[in-house]
Order: structure tokens, then sequence, then C-alpha cells
């Protein structure tokens, strides 16, 4: 992966710590970190495992999932993070496409994919 975000800029878009698969590992890079943030009635669970490029979020409405997915093979994942705006940004396959998904956390939750390439 070419782009992996500081610790501190993903904790300052979940606003939580992440729970860690291995607390032994301080490099987040080698671990798998799942975040769960709240906001309003939105839930989002989002899993990122840095070493092998891979990022599912989970997005729910009270007990209603609203998207379920998973990217394999990212080569970038950075945050973005603005006054008004927040943002998480990732490049990676979809199936056999390659893809761009933008998590948005603030103001409200929203999620954008777009097809960067047919097949890969």
């Amino acid at each position: 992966m070419e782009t992996f975000p500081e610790n501190h800029e993903l904790i300052g878009l979940f606003e939580c710590e992440p729970i860690l698969t291995d607390p032994e590992q301080e490099h987040w890079f080698y671990n798998q970190l799942i975040f769960h943030t709240v906001r309003c009635d939105d839930a989002l669970t989002v899993k990122i495992n840095g070493c092998y490029g891979d990022l599912s979020i989970l997005w729910k409405q009270g007990s209603r999932e609203l998207m379920s997915f998973k990217f394999e093979k990212l080569s970038s994942l950075e945050v973005e993070m603005q006054t008004n705006d927040e943002f998480l940004t990732a490049i990676g396959s979809f199936y056999d496409f390659e893809m761009l998904v933008k998590l948005r956390l603030k103001p409200q939750v929203a999620i954008e994919l777009k097809q960067l390439s047919n097949c890969i």
C-alpha cells in the first residue's frame, strides 16, 4: 500500500480508539483495526488491515443494514479532515474493478463509490 494514515489521523476521524486484533503489535499497519462510530442514527463498523490491504465497512441505521462491503488490495488509504468535512478515501479492488470509496463522517454519514477502471 502506497499510503496509510497516521494513528492520530484515524483516531481524529473516527473519534475513538480502535479495537486491535493483536494489542501486542504496536504498528497499526500490521494489525487489524476495528472502529465503531455512531453519528445520530448511523452506526459504522470499519475494519482496516493495512498490511493485507483490506477495508470493510458496515453501515446501519438502527437495526437496518444499509450497506456492507469489503475492498481488497488497497493501493492507498488516506484521511482528509477539513473544517466541515471529514472523510476516509481508499483506492482498491472490488471484485474485478479498481474502485475509489469515500467514507464521509461529517457533516453527515455518506459513502461515495466510483469505478476507476474496468478490470484489474
